[in-house]
C-alpha cells in the first residue's frame, strides 16, 4: 500500500546536494525509493486495491470512510490537504442540531442591498465575481419563498434530527469523546425587535422537534457573566454541544480509519470516469487506480470535479471567517451566537474563536480585512475584556442555492456517490451523511426519504 508519505517524497525532497559527504548515498537510496513507488503505482493502476475512494478527507469525507470500513469495505481517502485542515475545522466548533433555518427567507432579497453597503455588515461581495455567480444567485432568490423555505427547513429538520446517531459512534470508536463538551449553547438577540423577528424561527424549530428553552436576560447573564449587559433575550439549546477543536477531531478520527487498515493518499484528483466494467476510474496527478465505487465529499472543490459526473450543478461557495482573540481575562462556559451580528464566540482553551460572516467571492484565496475587523470589533462590544488578535482564518462553504446537501448516487454513473453542498452545517451533518452514503453503497434503502437532497433535483 502506498501511502500519503511515500508519494510526497519527492515533493519534500526536490533537490539532493550531490556535494555532501552523504550525497551520493542518499541519491541512490532515493531513487532506488523512487523506483519502488512506481512499481507499486504500476500495481495500483493495474489491480483493484480498494473497494471506495473517498474524495476529501474533511468531516463528510471521514464520516463515509468510517461507515463504509464499519459495513467491512477496504477505503482510500484522497485529498489534497492533509486530515485536519478542511473547512469544518475552522467552524464555529457547535454541533448544530437546532439549525434546520436556512438563509434563504422570504424577506433576505430586500435586505440585501443594504448589507452589502453597511460596513457594519457580516455580509460581502467579491465585485470581481459575483457575475459568475448570477445563475446561483438566480435559484437561491426563487427559494426564499415561504412554500419553499418550509420544505427547506423540513428537509434539514430530518437530516439534523438523526445527525448525533450518525457521529456519535464515529467519535466513540475513535476513543475521542473528550474532543466534545456538552454545555449546550445560547443563541442571543439584543434588540426586541429582532427577537420577535426570529419567533417564528423559534416557532418553526419547535414544531419540528428541537429541545429549546427561552432565556430571559437575567438568566442569560447567569449563563454567562462576562457577557456585557445589552442582551434583549435568547435561546438555549440544550442538546447542542461544542467540539474542542474540530481539526483535532477529525485528525483523531482519521487516525483510526488508518488503524483500522485504511489508507489516506494527499493527491489531487483530476478525473472521475467508468471504466467500462462497472468499476471507477480514479485518476489523480501521480497515480490513477480503479475502485468498485467513489464518493464525492470534497466540498466547495468539487466542483471540479462535477461536469462529468452530472452536467450542470448549481454548486458554488460562502466563503466564511473566523479569528481567535487572547481570552486570558474573559471566560465563557459554551458557544454563544450573536444572531443580529451573524457570528459566533467560542471559547477555546485560553482564546476565543469569533467565527461567521458570509463573503460570496468563489475560491479566491484574498482575505477581506473589512470582514475580520467588523468580527473583532463587535465580538469586543459583547466581550470587552477579550485581547489581541492571534491569528485568523479563511475557508469556502460548499452551498447549494436551496440550502440542502446533494446527497446521492451521480445521474451519469451510479457507481459514484455525491455527498456535498452541507453550507453551515458540513461538521454536525458528517457523520449521517456518511452512514446513509454507506447505506448507499451497500445497495440498502435508508430509513428516510432522500428525495430533498437528490442529485437530480436540479436536472
Amino acid at each position: 500500500m502506498i501511502s500519503a508519505k511515500d508519494v510526497d517524497l519527492f515533493r519534500v525532497y526536490p533537490d539532493i546536494d550531490l556535494a555532501s559527504g552523504n550525497g551520493w548515498f542518499n541519491w541512490l537510496v532515493l531513487n532506488c525509493h523512487h523506483l519502488f513507488i512506481e512499481s507499486c503505482m504500476s500495481i495500483l493502476r493495474e489491480t483493484k486495491k480498494y473497494d471506495v475512494a473517498v474524495i476529501g478527507g474533511g468531516m463528510v469525507g471521514i464520516s463515509s470512510a468510517l461507515w463504509l470500513q464499519k459495513s467491512g469495505y477496504s477505503v482510500c481517502i484522497i485529498d489534497r490537504c492533509s486530515p485536519g485542515n478542511s473547512t469544518a475545522s475552522g467552524s464555529a466548533c457547535t454541533f448544530a442540531d437546532y439549525a434546520c433555518i436556512p438563509i434563504n427567507s422570504p424577506s433576505l432579497p430586500f435586505n440585501v442591498p443594504a448589507m452589502v453597503l453597511s460596513k457594519n455588515s457580516p455580509f460581502a461581495v467579491k465585485w470581481n465575481y459575483i457575475y459568475r455567480m448570477f445563475p446561483w444567485l438566480s435559484q437561491f432568490i426563487s427559494h426564499c419563498r415561504p412554500k419553499e423555505v418550509t420544505r427547506i427547513i423540513d428537509a434539514l429538520a430530518v437530516l439534523l434530527s438523526k445527525a448525533e446517531s450518525g457521529l456519535m459512534p464515529l467519535i466513540e470508536d475513535a476513543g475521542a469523546k473528550d474532543l466534545i463538551q456538552r454545555h449546550g449553547c445560547l443563541y442571543l438577540y439584543n434588540t426586541e425587535k429582532g427577537y420577535r423577528a426570529a419567533n417564528s424561527d423559534i416557532l418553526a424549530r419547535q414544531e419540528r422537534g428541537v429541545s429549546l428553552r427561552e432565556v430571559e436576560a437575567g438568566e442569560i447573564y447567569e449563563l454567562e457573566p462576562s457577557l456585557t449587559n445589552i442582551f434583549y433575550k435568547g435561546v438555549f439549546f440544550d442538546k447542542s454541544f461544542q467540539f474542542l477543536y474540530p481539526g483535532k477531531l477529525i485528525e483523531r478520527l482519521t487516525e483510526h480509519f488508518v488503524s483500522q487498515g485504511g489508507a489516506v493518499l494527499l493527491e489531487n484528483v483530476k478525473k472521475l470516469e467508468s471504466s467500462g466494467d462497472q468499476n471507477v476510474r480514479v485518476q489523480c496527478e501521480n497515480v490513477e487506480f480503479l475502485v468498485q465505487k467513489s464518493v464525492v465529499a470534497a466540498g466547495a472543490y468539487s466542483l471540479d470535479l462535477l461536469p462529468s459526473l452530472v452536467g450542470k450543478m448549481p454548486l458554488d461557495t460562502e466563503r466564511g471567517y473566523h479569528i481567535m482573540l487572547s481570552a486570558q481575562n474573559t471566560s465563557l462556559s459554551r458557544p454563544v451566537g450573536w444572531a443580529e451580528k451573524g457570528f459566533y464566540m467560542t471559547p477555546l482553551s485560553d482564546q476565543v474563536r469569533i467565527a461567521g460572516t458570509v463573503e460570496l467571492g468563489g475560491l479566491q484565496k484574498d482575505y477581506t480585512e473589512s470582514l475580520m475587523n467588523y468580527l473583532e470589533r463587535t465580538a469586543k462590544i459583547a466581550l470587552p475584556d477579550l485581547g489581541v488578535r492571534q491569528s485568523e482564518w479563511l475557508g469556502f462553504r460548499p452551498s447549494m442555492p436551496d440550502a440542502l446537501p446533494v446527497i446521492g448516487p451521480s445521474p451519469q454513473n451510479k457507481n459514484i456517490i455525491l455527498a456535498f453542498g452541507h453550507q453551515h452545517v458540513g461538521l454536525t451533518l458528517g457523520g449521517i451523511t456518511g452512514k446513509v452514503v454507506s447505506s448507499i453503497v451497500e445497495g440498502k434503502r435508508p430509513s428516510f426519504d432522500l428525495s430533498p437532497y437528490s442529485p437530480k433535483r436540479f436536472a
